[in-house]
């Protein structure tokens, strides 16, 4: 299915605009309990109390108020982690307690939306260009501002490439622990748990070589 790049329609007026609010706050609680496959247009006009065809004229499917959904939450988390990551917030904090910190923050997420993770899962890895370049694009910003302040740890960084070492860690980390928590295929056999504790400690090696 082909969507179209401009997105939802604008809104004429204050009301609308509430309206448009209240049909993605309804889909993104929706997806924190459901599965995209298990959420249906119906399901969203129902939950934001609104009728279908008031949702239809601002998203000409239910796969274009995803694309947009997802793109206003990304934003909305680039946001975030520019506010929690400043650096004055973290003066004197080592490498392993911001680890720990990163690792909580991924559990955490993962527990309350796993139906909004896995559809950006699914956006992510889409063989659609057109699918997965906003998505990718709002996940390389996050992972820089995580890799950086990573870097900026009081006892830093000691792998021999640094930098590289600190983005592709972020990179894999974030990947991996939400596999672990949200796709009982991943790691099979393991309890997704133990699966966290230990993709830490590995990240820990693979930042600061002996320290783990």
């Amino acid at each position: 299915m082909t969507i179209a790049p401009e997105g939802p329609r604008p809104p004429r007026q204050k009301r609308s605009e509430a309206t448009l609010a209240r049909i993605l706050e309804a889909a993104g609680r929706l997806l924190a309990a459901r599965d995209l496959e298990a959420v249906t247009v119906e399901d969203i006009a129902r939950e934001a109390g609104v009728s279908v065809g008031s949702l239809y004229t601002r998203f000409r499917s239910k796969d274009e108020l995803l694309t947009h959904l997802l793109d206003s939450t990304q934003r909305k988390q680039v946001v975030q982690l520019e506010t929690v990551l400043a650096p004055d917030r973290w003066s004197g904090v080592g490498l392993a307690a911001r680890l720990d910190w990163l690792v909580d923050a991924l559990r955490d997420s993962a527990r309350a939306s796993p139906g909004l993770i896995r559809a950006v899962f699914g956006r992510l890895l889409s063989q659609s260009a057109e699918l997965s370049r906003g998505p990718a694009t709002l996940n390389a910003r996050s992972v820089e501002l995580i890799a950086a302040w990573l870097l900026a740890a009081e006892d830093g960084v000691t792998a021999p490439e640094p930098e590289t070492a600190a983005a592709t860690t972020t990179a894999w980390l974030s990947y991996s622990v939400h596999m672990a928590l949200l796709y009982d295929f991943a790691f099979p056999g393991q309890d997704g748990e133990r699966v966290v504790a230990e993709l830490r400690r590995a990240a820990l090696a693979a930042l600061r070589p002996g320290a783990a």
